[in-house]
């Protein structure tokens, strides 16, 4: 069994669309039944229980893989799978940040989204630890990620990241995607980048993810690159070669902030993908689990 925690704006949700390929319907974006007090504000940062993973089961007899932002290795969920492999992307924090504020323009609009008021959210600090150990503690963080041997890659070298995961983490991954190629134009994330004032606030507050992100990149990540051995260079290579054969998607900014058409477009379009898993996966989600645990939640709260 494989899982995957998606930590937002690290390039995980091409990491969904090749696990729905590989799995097709054996595979569950898995989501809490019920959502914590604490993470009601922040419904999207609340982590599945072992309940949710039963409660998911039911749907999901013959589960191959588990993601998602809720899947959270800190909530022991390797106790209901002993020998489940977590693995992860995770991302440089400051762009990562940057990436964070654009998602809430584009959400809610500039006007509406303040940069010096969003810094001060503690949701927008340290995302990336906070998904990994359930608090803004580093060394917890890197203590889960070695006992439980996570695999992280990096959204910085996405395409090698790949490669080791399939490798590494599960020889049956079809890792064929077509890459996005967002239309340039002028972003809340890119002024923020390119000030160095801007920089230093998004480094401040967010100390924890930046010594994660060396801890991986300085430490863990080289291990998966010494594992794979000497042709590591020479196979990415190649994999690339092989993704060029499949050109770009061509979206705007504004289009890849709604999800919805987003998988529209795919749907439409899924070269390299394959379109049968994919199609079954979407359909169990959204007709069978999905529907279900939305109605189940109303019949919670009367």
């Amino acid at each position: 069994m494989i899982a995957f925690i998606h930590i937002h704006k690290t390039g995980g949700t091409t990491l969904q669309w090749i696990l729905r390929s590989t799995l097709g319907a054996s595979y569950c974006e898995v989501e809490p039944l019920t959502i914590e007090r604490d993470f009601q504000q922040i419904p999207w940062m609340a982590p599945a229980k072992i309940a949710d993973l039963e409660y998911m089961e039911r749907m999901y007899p013959q589960l191959a893989g588990i993601g998602g932002h809720h899947i959270q290795p800190h909530m022991q969920l390797h106790e209901k799978y002993p020998g489940l492999k977590y693995f992860t992307f995770m991302r440089d924090p400051v762009k990562m940040r940057a990436s964070m504020y654009q998602h809430g323009v584009n959400t809610l609009g500039e006007e509406n989204c303040v940069f010096e008021e969003w810094l001060q959210e503690e949701q927008s600090r340290n995302r990336q630890t906070k998904m990994i150990a359930g608090t803004a503690d580093v060394n917890k963080a890197i203590e889960i990620i070695e006992q439980q041997q996570i695999f992280v890659g990096l959204t910085e070298h996405f395409n090698e990241s790949l490669l080791l995961l399939k490798n590494l983490v599960d020889s049956n991954l079809n890792i064929a995607y077509k890459r996005m190629n967002v239309a340039k134009g002028e972003t809340a994330a890119k002024r923020l980048l390119a000030s160095e004032e801007a920089r230093a606030q998004l480094q401040a507050g967010n100390e924890a993810d930046m010594a994660l992100y060396e801890f991986v990149k300085q430490e863990w990540y080289p291990r998966f690159q010494q594992a794979y051995g000497r042709s590591l260079a020479e196979d990415v290579a190649d994999y690339q070669a092989k993704l060029s054969q499949f050109g770009h998607r061509q979206v705007s900014l504004s289009f890849m902030s709604k999800p919805r058409l987003f998988k529209l477009l795919l749907l439409l379009d899924m070269e390299p993908y394959n379109g049968r898993n994919v199609t079954l996966s979407l359909l169990k989600k959204y007709l069978l689990y999905r529907s279900k645990i939305q109605l189940d939640r109303k019949r919670l709260q009367n």
